[in-house]
């Protein structure tokens, strides 16, 4: 934990300058970093692009030879021979000179006039096509030289139409040399890549020729190498062997890749060396300025110093002790401004010194007549206590009164409110009783009606059971038919048996019509059976009705008795109705004037309560007087001990 001003002070100056410089050293160390990243990718990209050139360059002027040559074939096999026997000897870095004039491969001719057929390989494939255009093979390992060649192969035009082709073997030692001498760094290589991704060249021979990019386990090579032959320059890093390496790439006018890359950690040395470096820039430049800030502060906190021993000694009491003032700073204004209140002070001091005398005196003087006025005080009380009792006394008699006029009040009003209501009953049960004796009116009139109906369903019910008969003599009738008509089927089948095969059809006829007459007959049994029950329930009807006519004369009877009962009790309930609104109006009146008798008597409670309250208040005030004098003669005695004690402790300074 910091506590004096001097360690804060060199604490928060060493702070910042390590803030400042980590600042300055990560702005300068990241953009340091980018620039010379920026710097070595856009070099290895330039070295690349100007590698792939050298190689378009070479490969340019030897194509171009080719084509030169090709241009004198004439299809006169002894002359063609001859040219390329003399090109072979004019260009001696060619290895050998091909023709065919056809484009089945099968028939090439070389230098020596060897016929062969080299129809399997993939690049004379392609140039027989004849689309017109140069193929250049993959890279091979020469078998008579043993040397690492490419061959490319010219178009034979005539008439706008490729007729044949011819080429020559090149040799690549002198593309591999360009591209064995490019370095990069310290440790930087480069290497090359054919169309197909085979390796044409790289520091490990283990790979020349005898290795692909995709045998390489490293998926950001291969997304480059697509780039590559897409005709794409760029930047990209990579793993392999467990080293991280940083690269570049251009393509060739043959899609050929050029690599150029480098270690990693190799390229980035400068880097780290350029961090070290700034680390030791930055922890010497803290180091001095930790020591200007230890000086600086010194100078700053000396006099703070003085100025505290000061500060302490008037503490103490010694109102004699000045600063020596030196300068126009902060430091220096402080001391002056201490210098003017110390002398404030002593003149304060002596000041209330004489003030202090002066209060014990005037303390004596107070105290003396506050207990004067407490004794006067106490006797005003004593009376005023009287009256409040009094009071209190008249208060309660008359909260007395006006409970019982009150209840005498509420009891009248409830008599007045139940005469009434038991009024509006009366006349509600009379208007109840005249509608009773109109409804009775009707029910008689609706029993007449209800005598007349049923006479009529009797008389319908004695037809309906005439008519029962009338149909049993008909279905006795349809019965006799049917038995009949069986009777006659019978008879018909007989005879259709006698006729043999001419009454067959005969007694086909008989047999439906003795089927449907068994059917009407047992329909008409059906007819029979519910006939006889209808009759049966007509009878029991007739019964019924007669029972039923017999009581609706007996309910006619009691309704006559019922609607003579109503008008008794219609009378009735209108007298009792005239008694209850007399009732009703002389309690009404009572109530009104137990109201006023009320009203009397809160009026006097009120009185009353008002003169106990004033009472009470005063009595109130009286003794809030009483306090307030303690208060004072306390707050007297205090400020006496209070004047005693500051005379004690002004007694202290040094004046």
């Amino acid at each position: 934990m910091l506590k004096s001003l001097k360690q804060k002070m060199i604490t928060m100056i060493c702070l910042l300058l390590l803030v400042s410089l980590g600042s300055v050293f990560a702005v300068t160390y990241n953009r340091s970093s980018d620039l010379l990243q920026e710097s070595l990718d856009k070099e290895a990209q330039l070295s690349a692009e100007k590698l792939a050139l050298q190689i378009d360059q070479f490969l340019d002027v030897e194509i171009a030879k080719v084509e030169t040559i090709g241009k004198f074939v004439t299809g006169n096999k002894a002359q063609d021979l001859q040219l390329i026997q003399a090109a072979q000897e004019v260009n001696p870095e060619f290895e050998t000179f091909f023709f065919s004039y056809d484009l089945t491969g099968k028939n090439v001719i070389n230098f020596l006039g060897e016929v062969t057929d080299v129809s399997d390989r993939v690049h004379y494939q392609e140039a027989g096509k004849g689309e017109g255009k140069l193929v250049v093979s993959e890279p091979v390992l020469s078998k008579r030289t043993g040397n690492n060649i490419v061959t490319m192969i010219i178009p034979l035009m005539k008439d706008g139409k490729q007729y044949g082709y011819m080429g020559s073997t090149l040799p690549i030692n002198e593309v591999q040399k360009k591209v064995s001498s490019q370095t990069f760094g310290d440790t930087g290589y480069a290497f090359l890549l054919s169309k197909a991704g085979t390796f044409m060249w790289h520091p490990s021979e283990e790979f020349v020729l005898q290795k692909k990019v995709e045998d390489v386990e490293s998926t950001e090579l291969s997304q480059a190498f697509d780039k590559v032959r897409q005709g794409e320059l760029g930047e990209f890093d990579y793993v392999l062997d467990n080293v991280e390496y940083s690269a570049a790439y251009a393509p060739s006018n043959l899609n050929w890749g050029v690599f150029v890359t480098a270690p990693t950690q190799e390229l980035n040395a400068p880097i780290k060396e350029m961090s070290f470096t700034l680390v030791i820039i930055s922890v010497a430049a803290l180091f001095v300025s930790a020591a200007a800030a230890v000086w600086f502060t010194a100078q700053i906190v000396r006099p703070i110093r003085r100025l505290n021993a000061a500060v302490k000694e008037v503490a103490a009491g010694d109102l004699t002790k000045t600063i020596q003032v030196s300068g126009k700073d902060e430091v220096a204004v402080l001391s002056s401004d201490f210098n003017q209140t110390v002398s404030h002070l002593k003149h304060l001091v002596v000041g209330v010194n004489d003030s202090s005398r002066q209060v014990m005196s005037v303390t004596d003087t107070v105290s003396s007549g506050v207990d004067t006025a407490m004794d006067s005080v106490d006797r005003i009380g004593s009376s005023i206590r009287q009256i409040a009792s009094g009071a209190q006394a008249h208060a309660s008699s008359s909260n007395e009164i006006a409970t019982s006029m009150s209840d005498m009040a509420s009891g009248i009003v409830k008599i007045a409110e139940t005469s009434s209501m038991v009024s509006e009953a009366a006349q509600e049960a009379a208007s109840q009783a005249e509608t009773g004796s109109v409804v009775v009116e009707q029910a008689v009139k609706q029993i007449g009606n209800i005598g007349v109906g049923t006479s009529k369903v009797g008389t319908a019910i004695e037809r309906l059971n005439e008519r029962s008969s009338e149909i049993e003599q008909i279905l006795s009738f349809i019965t006799e038919v049917t038995s009949r008509i069986r009777l006659l089927s019978l008879n018909a089948s007989i005879e259709a048996a006698r006729a043999g095969e001419h009454g067959r059809g005969f007694a086909v006829v008989a047999e439906e019509v003795k089927k449907l007459a068994g059917q009407s007959e047992v329909s008409t049994d059906q007819i029979a059976k519910l006939i006889t029950e209808i009759r049966e329930d007509t009878i029991n009807a007739v019964q019924v009705m007669d029972v039923s006519r017999k009581d609706v004369q007996d309910g006619i009877a009691l309704i006559e008795e019922v609607r003579e009962k109503f008008d008794n009790i219609l009378s009735a309930t209108r007298n009792v109705a005239d008694h209850i609104l007399e009732v009703s109006a002389a309690s009404e009146e009572m109530s009104a004037g137990s109201e006023q008798v009320s009203a009397s008597v809160e009026e006097l409670k009120s009185i009353a309560d008002l003169t106990s309250n004033d009472a009470q208040n005063v009595t109130a005030a009286v003794e809030e007087q009483i306090s307030t004098i303690k208060e004072i003669s306390n707050s007297v005695k205090h400020l006496e001990t209070v004047a005693q004690e500051l005379s004690k402790e002004l007694a202290k300074f040094s004046l």
